[in-house]
């Protein structure tokens, strides 16, 4: 089963790396505006070609943010995440499908938290910004 990274998960007890390398220098602090940070992605040409952009906001080893802007009608595929994450709806609204036929609509100020291995995709009701976070336990899921 392949992960959201990409990356197929290794035997009981491995210890799972983050998939992309840590940020270099990083303040002990990063103040982020987030509206500002949306506003940019929704000028990039892939906003306009393909309905999505993203960008990581904070790269650490075991820690990842990552604000994604989508516009209305965009539905990503399904994917699971190796790590653990959470989706929290900036703005818009969004439909989360989960594996298990469940669907859940996230509004500004929710936050859904997924387990590792949970496959899901996720379609924007209306123009929507989410800021993902990924975190790694340093243990990989069974499987």
């Amino acid at each position: 089963m392949a992960t959201f990274a990409g990356k197929t998960p290794g035997a009981k007890g491995e210890v799972a790396k983050s998939p992309l390398p840590m940020k270099p220098g990083s303040a002990p602090t990063e103040l982020i505006d987030l509206e500002n940070e949306a506003q940019q992605l929704r000028t990039q040409s892939a906003w306009n070609e393909h309905g999505q952009s993203a960008k990581t906001l904070v790269k650490h080893e075991h820690f990842r943010l990552v604000l994604i802007a989508v516009k209305a009608g965009r539905r990503c595929r399904e994917h699971s995440a190796e790590e653990s994450m959470s989706a929290h709806a900036v703005g818009g609204a969004v439909r989360v499908h989960l594996e298990a036929g469940n669907d859940i609509d996230l509004r500004p100020g929710s936050v859904l938290a997924l387990a590792p291995g949970l496959c899901h995709d996720f379609e924007a009701i209306e123009d929507s910004t989410i800021l993902l976070t990924l975190a790694w336990t340093g243990h990989r899921a069974e499987h």
